[in-house]
């Protein structure tokens, strides 16, 4: 048998699951990075639609 492969069945399927994580852990910090993007755009835009603090009122320290 000259064909025949000695190699345990589970090798194939280790590197199969590294790769697999390593595609969750890429997918998982680019949604990271989206939803940190998505939380400074919309506090900038409630931060820009505060009214402005007039000098005459505030307190001197």
């Amino acid at each position: 048998m000259c064909g025949r492969d000695d190699r345990p069945i589970g090798a194939d399927a280790r590197a199969t699951i590294r790769s697999d994580d390593r595609v969750i852990v890429v997918f998982l910090l680019l949604l990271s990075m989206v939803v940190l993007a998505v939380l400074v755009y919309y506090s900038v835009t409630i931060l820009e639609g505060l009214p402005d603090v007039l000098p005459d009122l505030v307190r001197p320290a």
